[in-house]
């Protein structure tokens, strides 16, 4: 995945059969960065702030004890999915109809730069 100067990609993948879920964003400047759903990039960006905001990002290990994110998975890991795809339409400025996310017949979209 190599945008073009002033191109962004953003991918996100349930990865149903191989996991783990991810959410890749290449910004454009050279670098490609990866997050496993529940996470966001590290990179302090527009997309993390969405993912957030969105309640897309649950605590980890780093943060808590092992019971605490095994119990707060339990209870929220459910609507991570929705969260997540919740944050990339906002992030892109897109509404992602979540039924067919969940039909899995979400097509791929490209926005050309003008």
């Amino acid at each position: 995945m190599r945008p073009a100067p002033d191109e962004e990609i953003v991918c996100v993948t349930l990865n149903r059969w191989s996991p783990p879920r991810t959410v890749i964003h290449a910004p454009g400047y050279g670098r490609a960065w990866r997050a496993e759903f529940g996470e966001d990039t590290g990179q302090a960006s527009a997309l993390d702030t969405a993912l957030h905001a969105a309640g897309a990002v649950f605590p980890s290990l780093g943060d808590t004890d092992e019971a605490t994110v095994a119990a707060y998975y339990e209870e929220h890991g459910e609507r991570l999915p929705s969260a997540v795809f919740t944050a990339v339409g906002a992030y892109c400025e897109l509404s992602i109809d979540p039924a067919a996310v969940r039909a899995g017949e979400l097509p791929s979209l490209l926005i050309p730069m003008v």
